[in-house]
């Protein structure tokens, strides 16, 4: 297979595949942060998969991501993660898209984070509603389902945390 034909399998399985295992990886993890490594762990073993043409469909990937959660656990506190990229890298006109807006960037990025940080302090199964529901679109019934809880439950967490995390904003001088 050429790797113009690896990566055109690669990308169709991605757009087929990324959502049901993002909900997998998002319902199985310890911490919401964590949801994007593990995520890309899954997707570099796929592409190698598919490199050295062995069969991938979606019970596979499943498959590859059930070992990524486990090992990425058992391994995490094991090794200190360090960082190969300075957190000073060079910023130059290439980097910089053309509409780029600093103020709305950093406007956007704080909030963001402010929210997140709010969440964090909250128990695991609020971060992962906010995530399904806002990240990846879910429905209430499909975060119940997915997270094994009541409808109502999930309406509780996301409602009732909204409603808090909008004081908390205000409280902060944000809204």
């Amino acid at each position: 297979m050429t790797s113009k034909e690896t990566l055109n399998k690669f990308d169709l399985l991605y757009e087929k595949t990324y959502n049901d295992i993002s909900k997998y990886v998002v319902c199985n993890c310890n911490n919401i942060d964590d949801v994007k490594d593990i995520i890309q762990n899954i997707y570099i073993d796929v592409f190698k998969c598919l490199e050295k043409n062995i069969k991938v469909n979606k019970s596979y990937i499943l498959g590859i991501a059930k070992n990524k959660v486990k090992d990425y656990y058992r391994f995490i506190y094991k090794y200190k993660i360090i960082s190969f990229f300075s957190e000073n890298e060079k910023i130059t006109e290439e980097n910089i898209p053309a509409d780029f807006n600093l103020e709305n960037y950093a406007s956007k990025k704080y909030d963001t984070e402010l929210v997140w940080r709010y969440l964090k302090k909250k128990k695991i199964i609020i971060s992962k509603v906010f995530y399904l529901y806002f990240k990846l679109d879910l429905t209430i019934k499909e975060i119940s389902t997915y997270l094994n809880i009541s409808e109502s439950n999930t309406k509780h967490y996301l409602y009732r945390t909204l409603k808090e995390l909008n004081k908390y904003l205000e409280s902060e001088g944000d809204i």
